[in-house]
């Protein structure tokens, strides 16, 4: 998937948790998501970043991308009937920043 078909993806670079600038992800969750829990990562790239207070207020994304049915398959999230199951960006923003589920996204347990 290319940067431009994510639909979300400008909501999600105004609070893309992802630390590393240059990453070809940025902005497209479910990309990377799937790469780091690939490499046998414990949770996403939010470990150690700040989510800016302005993003608070984001809540869900206005489109499903056309990859719901397959990130649902690979979703690493252990709480299967979480409403948020195939759309990534919606599971950062649900954990991050949230007190009552502080969580990293999609933990892989």
């Amino acid at each position: 998937m290319a940067a431009v078909e994510c639909p979300n993806r400008e909501a999600n670079l105004q609070m893309c948790p992802c630390t590393n600038q240059d990453c070809e992800r940025r902005g497209i969750c479910c990309l990377c998501i799937q790469n780091h829990v690939g490499k046998g990562a414990k949770s996403t790239c939010m470990r150690g970043a700040e989510r800016p207070a302005a993003t608070l207020a984001l809540r869900g994304v206005a489109a499903k991308c056309e990859r719901h049915e397959a990130n649902a398959a690979w979703c690493a999230c252990t709480y299967e009937e979480c409403g948020n199951r195939g759309t990534c960006c919606d599971c950062v923003r649900n954990h991050w920043g949230n007190a009552t589920y502080p969580s990293p996204a999609c933990m892989k347990a």
